[in-house]
C-alpha cells in the first residue's frame, strides 16, 4: 500500500492509548512496510512483531538535559535516519501530533531538508478521557490546556466548559524525567491561576488512562485549593480534569425563539 498511496520519507504514527487495540489499519500497513520503525513507547516487543527492524529511542529521550534540546536532537536523528534508510516511521503513544514537540520538530527539519513527512491520525487521550470521565465535549464545549502554558501566558479558563489540563506533572519543568519528589508549593502558582476562575472547593480530578491490562487506569480527586498537597501523587502521564461549574443563563429572547423550556 505504501508504494501506491504513501510516498513519504518519514511517517509520524500513533499507537493509541491501550496496548495496540486502537491501532488503525492505515498505521498498521505503514509500520509493516517501512524500512525501519523508531519508537518512544513501552511496546517494543509488539512493534518488533509487526516489523523486526524496530528501534527504541528511550535512551535518547530519558536522559539529563533541557527537554527542548533533547527533542531537537532526536528530530535531527530521525531526519538523518530517513536520509540513510528511509522510508522510516516514528511510532508514539496516542496521536503523534498531539503534545509532541518531537513530531513537529521532525516535520519542520525534514521540510527544510527537502524530505516528505506524513502524519497519520490515531486515537489519543483526548478521545478517551471524555468517555472515561463522563462528559460530552459538544455539550457547551470543551477546552484543553498545557499546564505550564496555561499559567505562563495567563490564559483565561471558561468555567462553563469541561476543562482538561495536560502534562500537569510537568508543570514548570523543562526536563523529560519529572523530579521524584516535588517541593512544597510547587503548584502554588498553578492553583492561584485556577482560583481566578473556580471556587476553592471545586473538584479537581487527576486521571491517567489504562496503558495495558497490566497498567490499569490511575485516578484520584481533590479540590482546587488542595492540588499542591497532591503534588507527589501525580503520575507523569496524568491529566487534570476540571468539571464545568454549571450551565450559564440563556438569553430570554433566544430561549423563546428556540422553544427551550
Amino acid at each position: 500500500m505504501i508504494g501506491i498511496q504513501h510516498k513519504a520519507d518519514i511517517y509520524l504514527t500513533g499507537l493509541g492509548t491501550f496496548e495496540l487495540r486502537q491501532l488503525t489499519l492505515e498505521t498498521l500497513d505503514v509500520l509493516r512496510n517501512v524500512n525501519v520503525v523508531y519508537h518512544l513507547t513501552a511496546r517494543h516487543a509488539d512493534l518488533c512483531a509487526i516489523n523486526p527492524k524496530t528501534r527504541d529511542l528511550s535512551n535518547q529521550y530519558f536522559r539529563a538535559g533541557v527537554r527542548e534540546d533533547i527533542y531537537a536532537a532526536m528530530a535531527r536523528h530521525l531526519v538523518e535516519a530517513a536520509r540513510l534508510e528511509g522510508p522510516i516511521a516514528l511510532a508514539l503513544d496516542g496521536n503523534p501530533m498531539f503534545f509532541s514537540d518531537i513530531s513537529w520538530m521532525t516535520a519542520a527539519i525534514a521540510k527544510k531538508e527537502g524530505l516528505k513527512v506524513e502524519a497519520l491520525p490515531s486515537v489519543s487521550c483526548i478521545d478517551v478521557l471524555p468517555m472515561q470521565l463522563g462528559f460530552e465535549p459538544a455539550d457547551l464545549g470543551m477546552q484543553i490546556f498545557e499546564a505550564t502554558q496555561l499559567v505562563l501566558y495567563d490564559l483565561a479558563i471558561n468555567p462553563y466548559l469541561s476543562t482538561l489540563v495536560l502534562q500537569i506533572a510537568y508543570f514548570l519543568e523543562r526536563v523529560t524525567i519529572p523530579m521524584p519528589e516535588k517541593q512544597v508549593g510547587a503548584f502554588d502558582r498553578f492553583v492561584k491561576h485556577v482560583l481566578k476562575f473556580f471556587p476553592p472547593n471545586h473538584p479537581a480530578i487527576f486521571v491517567q488512562s489504562a496503558y495495558s491490562t497490566k497498567i490499569p487506569t490511575l485516578a484520584f480527586s481533590t479540590q482546587v485549593s488542595s492540588i499542591d498537597g497532591c503534588r507527589n501523587q501525580m503520575a507523569s502521564g496524568m491529566t487534570l480534569y476540571l468539571p464545568r461549574v454549571g450551565i450559564p443563563s440563556i438569553d430570554s429572547s433566544l430561549r423563546k425563539q428556540l422553544g427551550l423550556k
